[in-house]
């Protein structure tokens, strides 16, 4: 269905959304960073790296930008988005089909000794880099997270076999830090964080997204708006958007194509409010 403000805007597309489009991510210095040592440990064969992030802070939109690299650059990847399997056999056997391997058995054992069997001819006869991502990687429970180490633990002298890399939330730093875990940590050759946006890099966001929307227009907001955006997302890039949608809105509404400061506080305000109303009845009560 159509939105309504892209005609008020002249948009063809929705600029705002968070559904996590490469063609809407915009990478910053600190997103790009992530991006090449992720890509260079994978490239080189070496196995395991970790980017971290707070929700919202692009984590989802660069494991899809860096799944289609891979797949771009002639790499077997494949990218998980729900980890939270039940069982270390029902995540094998998941990787082993995503990735496609052609056989299965009853067994875990025989299960891991196909799929290894498989990193080979693909890693080492066929020569190609074999990917898992895995985003949300936070829910990992320890026994997949041991898997994952087992399957990484697959080699030659020169490679690793399976190259993968982890999008998490600060709670798997956590159960990283756990003794039991103390290996699979110590196998982790480059980690990045996402950091916030930067005031500057928020305006330069807007400006990236509307342009991708509209085919090069000029964006709505005042510097007021954007400062407001900033002020109210604290930097998060989910959130600003989420804003900056409400925004268009509530802007249509009001018949203005002009966004400013009033209208940010508005819809930040308004949202938050409704978030949090449960929060506020009760401690009415």
């Amino acid at each position: 269905m159509e939105l309504p403000y892209l005609t008020f805007f002249g948009l063809k597309e929705e600029p705002f959304s968070t559904v996590p489009s490469p063609r809407y991510f915009f990478l910053t210095a600190v997103h790009s960073t992530a991006l090449e040592k992720t890509a260079y440990v994978v490239g080189a064969k070496k196995g395991l790296s970790i980017v971290f992030g707070d929700t919202g802070a692009g984590k989802s939109s660069l494991a899809r930008l860096l799944h289609q690299k891979f797949l771009d650059n002639g790499f077997l990847s494949t990218l998980l988005i729900n980890p939270s399997y039940p069982t270390p056999n029902s995540l094998l056997r998941t990787i082993a089909q995503e990735l496609g391997t052609p056989q299965t058995h009853k067994s875990f054992k025989g299960m891991l000794d196909l799929f290894k069997d498989y990193l080979f001819e693909q890693a080492v006869t066929q020569g190609r880099t074999v990917v898992l991502i895995i985003d949300e990687a936070q829910t990992l429970r320890t026994p997949l997270i041991e898997l994952l180490r087992q399957l990484i633990n697959y080699e030659t002298n020169e490679m690793k076999l399976l190259q993968l890399v982890l999008f998490a939330q600060e709670e798997l730093r956590d159960t990283l830090a756990r003794p039991r875990l103390r290996n699979f940590k110590s196998r982790v050759v480059m980690a990045s964080t996402l950091e916030p946006l930067s005031a500057a890099e928020l305006a330069a966001m807007v400006k990236f997204r509307w342009e991708v929307a509209s085919g090069g227009g000029q964006h709505p907001f005042t510097e007021g708006a954007i400062s407001s955006l900033f002020e109210h997302s604290a930097g998060m890039p989910r959130a600003a958007n989420i804003l900056a949608d409400n925004a268009l809105i509530l802007a249509m509404l009001k018949k203005k194509h002009a966004i400013d400061k009033d209208i940010v506080v508005q819809v930040a305000l308004d949202r938050a409010a409704n978030l949090n109303q449960k929060e506020v009845t009760n401690g009415a009560a």
